[in-house]
């Protein structure tokens, strides 16, 4: 199609060179003004995304129109051309770099952004307008939204027609930055739309009960049962004010529009019976009576087994409904009896959760017990080994001394000064080692059995490592339990 229309300008332009180019200069500057600051797009892919993109933007921009009918035409307008010119481009992908027009040096992605560019532009105009008409005209619009729910132009089509162009004319109003005028237009707009709406309200709820009403008293039931009759005609003039004046509450319109249809039929059924009474001939009414007696004795059976035959019609009505009265006061009995055997086995249940928890929390403090006097034991021992620690480091102390005296002195002399000595550091040890012996729990210390043998430090260390390790690994059984 644009290879057509390319043939045809060039054609035309042979015929006058001179004057398209001196009409076509100012026309020329605007598209290359227009081109300012647009994205290129050098590629089919990258134009088929903003396709992509720009097509789910302004597919779904119907909601503009109402806010102003040109700044949308305009926008439409645009982005159809540029769809035309994608649509072009997606046949022959080669054109995308290709001069767009003859008269100017822009090429089909450049012609489709620029195209792009001018909707959104027209699309942010359209946003503005619905902003402000949104909070200045937002009772009317929330008026319209109802009445296209309950679907007004079915049933009145011109009035909704004629509504509608005035609701149109009121974002003309507020475009036009007459805002005083806009809400007095709004005004009378919701006077009429409110009278069309509880038209429309009558004529779907009420309107079929009216019909089916005008019919039968077309047919005289109004004399056959007169009584039945005028009570549902009360009931449907009931409905029918229920409507007007609350419209919109649905619950409420259901109720009393269910209510007038119980009295239509059961207007049908006593009119039905009294035709009935009416077609007896010679006035034998008796079997008529019986099978109505039939029909309460039935019931009777059904309930406790009693035949009230011997009473009048009207007493043995009055029987069958206290019976009835009793069956319902037996059923309750039955469905309290069970909710109470239901409570007290979830009361059983309760309780037996509450001791398991109870016991529980037994066992938990037992456990904690148990692992203190366990810390406790270990503070002793640990406490126990630093005083053996501390016996052995005098110990050595002691001997360091006297074989520092001995190298200085007479031998002989020097066992005769160190054996008393000797002696002396022994018995003390002997009872530092019995103290020592009695605190621990289950730790045996063997005593140092003779001053001449010494005791080096790598045996003390090894003890008290052996010690240390036992002390971690009961550490380590505590925190595990």
């Amino acid at each position: 199609m644009k290879q057509y229309f390319k043939i045809a300008v060039v054609a035309s332009a042979l015929m006058s060179v001179v004057g398209c180019q001196s009409t076509n200069e100012e026309t020329t500057a605007v598209e290359q003004t227009s081109e300012i600051n647009t994205p290129v797009v050098s590629t089919f892919e990258a134009l088929q995304k903003q396709y992509n993109l720009d097509k789910t933007v302004f597919d779904s921009a119907a909601e503009f129109e109402i806010y102003s009918e040109d700044s949308y035409s305009l926008m439409m307008d645009e982005w159809n051309e540029a769809k035309e010119i994608y649509l072009e481009v997606e046949q022959e992908p080669a054109l995308i770099n290709e001069e767009y027009s003859m008269f100017s040096s822009g090429s089909y992605s450049a012609k489709y952004i620029a195209l792009i560019k001018s909707a959104n532009l027209q699309l942010d105009k359209l946003k503005t307008y619905k902003n402000k008409a949104d909070t200045v005209l937002s009772d009317a619009i929330a008026q319209m939204n109802y009445m296209q729910s309950i679907d007004v132009a079915k049933y009145y089509p011109q009035d909704f027609s004629s509504l509608y162009n005035q609701y149109k004319a009121l974002f003309v109003t507020v475009i036009e930055e007459d805002i005083a005028e806009a809400q007095t237009e709004q005004a009378e707009f919701l006077t009429k739309a409110k009278v069309i709406e509880i038209d429309t309200s009558l004529t779907i709820h009420v309107k079929p009960l009216e019909k089916e009403f005008s019919q039968l008293t077309q047919k005289g039931f109004k004399a056959i049962a007169p009584i039945s009759y005028g009570q549902t005609k009360a009931e449907l003039d009931k409905t029918k004010k229920a409507v007007q004046a609350n419209n919109r509450d649905q619950d409420l319109i259901a109720d009393v529009v269910a209510k007038t249809r119980f009295q239509l039929d059961h207007l049908k059924n006593m009119a039905a019976e009294v035709k009935l009474l009416k077609a007896v001939k010679n006035g034998q009414f008796e079997q008529s009576v019986l099978e109505f007696e039939n029909k309460l004795l039935s019931i009777s059976q059904a309930i406790n087994g009693d035949d009230y035959r011997d009473q009048p019609l009207r007493m043995q009505t009055t029987e069958i409904l206290s019976a009835v009265q009793q069956m319902h006061a037996i059923n309750n009995t039955a469905d309290l009896e069970k909710k109470i055997k239901e409570l007290n086995s979830e009361i059983e249940t309760l309780n037996g959760t509450i001791e398991k928890q109870t016991d529980a929390r037994a066992n938990v403090q037992k456990q904690v017990l148990v692992l203190t006097q366990q810390l406790e034991r270990n503070d002793n021992l640990i406490n126990n080994l630093n005083s053996v620690i501390a016996t052995y480091k005098a110990k050595e102390d002691a001997e360091k001394a006297t074989v520092n005296k001995e190298a200085n002195e007479d031998p002989s002399d020097v066992e005769k000064q160190t054996s008393p000595a000797l002696e002396t550091v022994q018995a003390q040890e002997a009872v530092k080692e019995e103290g020592t012996t009695t605190t621990t729990d289950n730790t045996e210390v063997v005593p140092v059995e003779s001053t001449e043998t010494k005791v080096e430090p790598a045996e003390i260390e090894t003890t008290v490592n052996e010690t240390s390790e036992q002390v971690k690994t009961t550490d380590t059984d505590i925190e595990t339990k």
